[in-house]
């Protein structure tokens, strides 16, 4: 603790590391999250897509559950 009859020493001021520059963290933030979502349609539509072109195939595992004949209890005609 530094008295009046104490001269203050000049201690090197480190630079804060909390200190952000916030356009710049805004900017970076909605870059990811805007290509982020944009590849999350990317992959949504393409399954859909996948498995629209493999509709007809009995080889659409991800299609092949929703079909009626690959029920467990074997629903198919």
């Amino acid at each position: 603790m530094a008295t009046p009859t104490q001269a203050p020493t000049n201690v090197p001021q480190e630079p804060d590391p909390f200190y952000y520059d916030y356009d710049t963290v805004q900017t970076v933030g909605m870059t990811l999250a805007t290509i982020f979502f944009l590849l999350g349609i990317f992959i949504i539509i393409s399954k859909k897509v996948k498995c629209r072109k493999d509709d007809s195939s009995p080889t659409c595992k991800s299609c092949k559950s929703e079909l009626p004949s690959s029920a467990p209890g074997g629903g198919g005609v």
